[in-house]
């Protein structure tokens, strides 16, 4: 019996060190979700759209523009022609509420825009905000991701956030933006100079 011990925590041990030693840095490998993603980013590049880099952080004020603030409209609900483009569809906030962004920037500075989101229940939070773009037009989609646990919640049923990109890669000319939800979305035009 000694002997079936030993042999057990021996294992264990070289297990563990042999582990932790060739174990791949980053994530785990997810085969399903790693499948899907590959399978909407060959669909969105087949059909034009290309990813943007963005920052985000969540603000506690509203910014102050220093350029004419765009006049933002209301859109029609869900991701419209992107749809198709998801193999998995991502899970959209419940409406778009206030957007405050400017109407114009120079060329090669950051546009900035700030919006509030009404979640559609207290047991989510935006998880991703993802820019996409196709020629003039600019869509953004705030993704939704379960809060764990099944008593932690959110405090508010709405979200405000800041985004920025940069327009360095953006030729001078007009720009439609829309940011999507289940509900309403808001949409408006900006200028490159």
């Amino acid at each position: 019996m000694k002997w079936i011990v030993a042999a057990i925590v021996a294992f264990v041990a070289v297990y563990t060190v042999v582990n932790v030693y060739y174990r791949k840095a980053g994530r785990a490998y997810r085969p399903y979700q790693d499948a899907q993603d590959r399978a909407t980013t060959a669909r969105l590049l087949s059909a034009g759209w290309q990813k943007v880099a963005i920052n985000t952080r969540r603000p506690i004020e509203k910014p102050a523009t220093s350029e004419a603030p765009a006049a933002i409209g209301r859109d029609f609900p869900g991701l419209g022609d992107l749809d198709a483009k998801f193999a998995e569809k991502p899970k959209l906030v419940a409406t778009i509420d206030q957007v405050v962004a400017p109407g114009a920037v120079a060329r090669g500075s950051d546009y900035a825009a700030y919006f509030t989101a009404s979640l559609p229940d207290l047991k989510a939070q935006v998880g991703e905000l993802t820019l996409f773009r196709k020629g003039n037009e600019l869509v953004l989609i705030p993704s939704l991701e379960t809060l764990p646990g099944k008593e932690l919640k959110s405090r508010w049923n709405d979200s405000t956030y800041w985004l920025d990109f940069s327009t360095a890669n953006l030729p001078p000319g007009r720009y439609e933006m829309r940011i999507v939800a289940k509900g309403p979305a808001a949409q408006w035009a900006f200028t490159v100079k």
